[in-house]
């Protein structure tokens, strides 16, 4: 009976599954786990903000509607985003193509979301797409591309 007790003991400690990460000492580690998907999403036109809830918390992030999608799908990201030969910065109204950006709790890079035609539809409705589709289940396009890219965006150049 011993010798069973023992075995299970040695054995038991290899079948329980765990996770390891790892961070620096006086930081703050947040996951961002796209397969969750959100509980519910609020937005500001006038401001062009989002925001998304999740059981690990809030995300918060700003949108732009700009004149093309430059060969992005949905989730696509890109670094130093320009539009018209100007930085974008959030609440651009230059067209049908809907952008978003995660801001809070970290940056993530500009993720192209969906297009929303004619332009003023785009402008009052971005934002509100942008909530929509990083909480919705059938949809983790817009999640991975905005929290793949806030560790891609944290990394040093």
């Amino acid at each position: 009976m011993k010798k069973l007790i023992i075995i299970i003991a040695m054995i038991l400690p290899m079948a329980l599954p765990a996770a390891t990460m790892c961070s620096k000492n006086d930081t703050i580690t947040i996951v961002l786990d796209p397969s969750i998907s959100g509980t519910d999403y609020s937005y500001g036109t006038g401001q062009s903000t989002w925001a998304g809830w999740f059981s690990y918390g809030t995300i918060r992030g700003i949108s732009a509607c700009l004149s093309s999608n430059y060969g992005k799908s949905q989730g696509g990201t890109v670094s130093n985003l320009h539009d018209n030969g100007e930085l974008v910065i959030g609440g651009e109204t230059n067209g049908e193509y809907c952008w978003c950006k995660m801001t809070h709790p970290v940056a993530s890079l500009w993720v192209y979301s969906h297009v929303r035609s004619p332009a003023s539809e785009c402008a009052a409705y971005c934002g509100r797409g942008c909530g929509y589709y990083v909480r919705i289940s059938n949809v983790p396009a817009l999640r991975r591309g905005l929290f793949g890219s806030a560790v891609q965006n944290s990394l040093p150049q």
